[in-house]
């Protein structure tokens, strides 16, 4: 894996050196240290160290050629390859990240700048329970945090850029990173982790620096949009159980935008979760039968998003208004016949999913009404699964909405009037 590492690293500062004619990128070098976050019972036992490694990274400065360039200040595109001892050699050995992310600038005085950052890629770890685990059938033996060796990377946080002389910088982060593969293997609690990061950049054409200028552009056009997105996956649920199932949602969602580059929708979500049988040996769910209605979810949803080019990247918030497990977990709870929860809630979600969910989406439009997506679908902490969809958009102008609702209440005058002369 060292040697696969390396060839991406090799591959970015290759795309670094025959960048764009304007030489406007920068190379970034940072040692990292932080700490694995105890979320779950497991890792109490696996975390014995801090985590400690680099980051290499190549960023480009947006100049504007796209008009979201200058909707979101001209952030700068980047590529960052990661390397992190994880504390416990072995248990959970080391990580190997490779992901795009983008740089916002949020604040420039004189030699201070600050910046909030947002990626997301691949990863992958040394160490899983299959070899580590001297008991296959107790999770305390091995590695309960990690089911797979390849896993999603999550990267996101803020950064402070000190410019000094010649092109060179001093750089420091601190940023929040994630591992796991979203339940398609079991065990799969995820690696979460706060990283403090310091160390250098370098702009090698820094004497032919290119700042972005702003020019005038038309906003884009107010409207409300509406999508459809049916999509699918496959997720474990227990690692004794050996067997995946299949995944699916259905969504529709109205959005309104909030400027150029932001947006804020509303959401009907209904979710399949296959693994719902009845037959397993996880004691979480109190479920003696397969029945379809016990597999079906409905939620609404909260669902901000940043719109940048064919691209839209978003935090959905979302609440359960039909839920046929909500008192079927505890499991010892909901054997002894004692639950009657309402709509909300307190729960633990070490014993029980609980009401509230969130995802972490990404979509891609390939056409104007078309489009992929990708979503991480997760309860608190915990990740349920992650699903590949497309949808269908379409959108109304608020003119023409108006319109209509100046029509209707025109034809209401009339016939008030038509009444009266009668």
């Amino acid at each position: 894996m060292k040697k696969i590492f390396l060839i991406l690293v090799f591959v970015v500062f290759c795309f670094g050196l025959k960048s764009q004619t304007k030489k406007n990128y920068t190379i970034k070098a940072e040692y990292m240290y932080g700490n694995i976050m105890k979320h779950t019972t497991h890792l109490q036992s696996l975390v014995k160290g801090p985590t400690k490694g680099a980051e290499l990274a190549i960023e480009w400065q947006t100049m504007g050629e796209k008009s979201w360039h200058q909707y979101l200040g001209f952030p700068k595109i980047g590529l960052g390859a990661v390397t992190l001892d994880l504390g416990n050699q072995t248990m959970l050995g080391n990580l190997y990240a490779f992901y795009p992310y983008l740089n916002f600038k949020v604040f420039n005085y004189q030699r201070f700048i600050l910046n909030v950052k947002g990626g997301a890629g691949a990863s992958y770890l040394t160490k899983t329970f299959n070899n580590t685990a001297t008991n296959p059938n107790d999770l305390n033996t091995g590695n309960a945090a990690i089911g797979s060796k390849l896993n999603v990377y999550f990267a996101g946080g803020a950064n402070v850029v000190i410019p000094l002389e010649k092109g060179f910088a001093a750089v420091a982060d601190l940023q929040w990173n994630h591992a796991s593969n979203g339940s398609f293997y079991q065990p799969n609690s995820g690696i979460n982790m706060l990283n403090v990061s310091l160390g250098v950049s370098y702009a090698p054409f820094y004497k032919h620096v290119y700042i972005p200028k702003r020019k005038h552009l038309r906003d884009l056009p107010q409207k409300l949009s509406y999508e459809f997105i049916a999509s699918s996956g496959a997720r474990e649920l227990y690692y004794k159980d050996d067997k995946q199932f299949p995944t699916g949602s259905f969504v529709a969602a109205v959005y309104r935008p909030l400027g150029n580059a932001l947006r804020l929708g509303i959401g009907v979500e209904g979710f399949y979760d296959g693994v719902y049988n009845g037959n397993t040996k996880f004691q979480r769910t109190y479920l003696t039968e397969d029945k379809w209605e016990n597999k079906i979810r409905v939620g609404l949803a909260l669902r901000p998003e940043l719109v940048f080019g064919r691209f839209t990247a978003g935090i959905h918030l979302g609440m359960y208004v039909h839920n046929p497990l909500k008192n079927l977990e505890p499991y010892d709870d909901a054997k002894a016949a004692l639950l009657n929860k309402p709509l909300i809630y307190k729960y633990d979600i070490e014993k029980e999913d609980g009401w509230f969910y969130s995802r972490a989406s990404l979509q891609y439009a390939f056409t104007k009404n078309l489009f992929l997506s990708i979503g991480l679908k997760t309860h608190l902490q915990k990740a349920e699964f992650i699903e590949w969809g497309i949808g269908y958009r379409f959108s109304a102008k608020y003119k023409a909405i108006s319109n209509i609702s100046q029509a209707v209440n025109k034809l209401k005058k009339v016939e008030l009037e038509q009444i009266r002369k009668k």
